[in-house]
């Protein structure tokens, strides 16, 4: 029987642009479309040699994944023998129930139905989902902002995959998935007119670019940028985490104002943190965090939450720092 799970405090996050653990974000699950197994965790390449040989797509994947710099401390791997998407799906289900500590998703088939429907289901989740396809609509038909998409001509290269790695690895938010480079992979072989279509689809490829390869893009299915998504992530995760804490290191948070201040605080230093270790946050001119948290003091509180014990009166925005991807710089030479 699946374990229970317990979440009472929720941090909603929209996000007001289109341009716009500790729960951790270093695990990749590889789901195996070849073989049944159960869920294992592998801290080597070597590890996972001594159940998938050299030549299956869990060991190409798990040694793109291992071979970055720095890699994650390890990958996680679960199987399900079918190329029935919805039976592959009911595996991420069962997993999920007892084991949700990974938070990247990564699959050996990436046919155009596989690809769909771990789109759709990881829009379900609080993780994301990295895959590499060879075909450049593959992306076509979705909008998924936890989906990323690339395109290589290669079928073992695994581009997207180890992307997730060099993702996992850095720092969350504060990290653009453009200009990466992961080691291994060589340039893709694309056409102009398919490097358009590609990103038209809000996929995005790996190509040379003064001599460094690197990632043409970083955006997930929904158009959305993969560092955006990630730092709405870590902020959620983080401001639940901290709540949590600060509800059973106290013998209660008392439903007065005394108490409210409590959880706005750690609200507070959430997105302080997300502002000066993450980058996430955008900082004004004179070095302050360009965030506002507002609440509903107890009095003004409606008295069936009290009775309830519930309180939904916490409110932050927050300017994203964003980053730069493109420029035009303008000079003059003069005699």
């Amino acid at each position: 029987m699946a374990q229970a799970k317990l979440k009472s405090f929720y941090v909603n996050i929209r996000k007001l642009t289109k341009a716009v653990s500790q729960k951790g974000f270093g695990l990749i699950l590889i789901v195996d479309t070849k073989k049944d197994s159960e869920y294992k965790l592998y801290d080597s390449v070597s590890s996972v040699s001594e159940d998938y040989s050299a030549t299956t797509e869990v060991y190409k994947i798990a040694s793109r994944i291992f071979g970055q710099k720095p890699c994650p401390a390890q990958v996680a791997v679960v199987g399900k023998q079918t190329e029935d998407a919805s039976q592959v799906v009911t595996k991420l289900n069962e997993t999920v129930e007892k084991h949700d500590d990974f938070f990247f998703v990564t699959c050996t088939s990436n046919t155009d139905n596989i690809i769909k429907a771990l789109s759709g289901w990881i829009d379900t989740q609080e993780k994301m989902y990295f895959t590499t396809s060879q075909n450049v609509d593959a992306a076509k038909s979705l909008s998924s902002e936890n989906t990323v998409v690339m395109y290589h001509n290669d079928k073992d290269s695994y581009v997207a995959e180890g992307l997730a790695a060099v993702m996992a690895t850095g720092k969350i938010g504060g990290e653009t998935a453009k200009f990466k480079t992961v080691v291994g992979v060589t340039a893709a072989d694309v056409t102009a007119t398919q490097l358009k279509q590609i990103h038209d689809n809000h996929m995005f490829t790996y190509l040379e670019s003064y001599g460094i390869l690197q990632t043409t893009e970083g955006k997930t299915t929904s158009g959305e940028y993969i560092d955006v998504v990630m730092g709405a992530f870590w902020i959620q995760f983080k401001m639940e985490e901290g709540l949590a804490y600060l509800s059973v290191n106290s013998k209660k948070i008392p439903y007065t104002n005394q108490g409210i201040a409590k959880m706005v605080d750690v609200c507070s230093q959430v997105l302080k943190r997300a502002t000066f270790e993450q980058d996430i946050i955008d900082i004004d001119t004179n070095g302050n965090a360009k965030y506002r948290v507002t609440f509903i003091p107890r009095e003004d509180t409606d008295a069936n939450d009290i009775a309830n014990r519930t309180y939904n009166g916490i409110k932050w925005t927050a300017k994203l720092a964003g980053a730069i991807h493109k420029a035009t710089i303008e000079g003059t030479l003069e005699y």
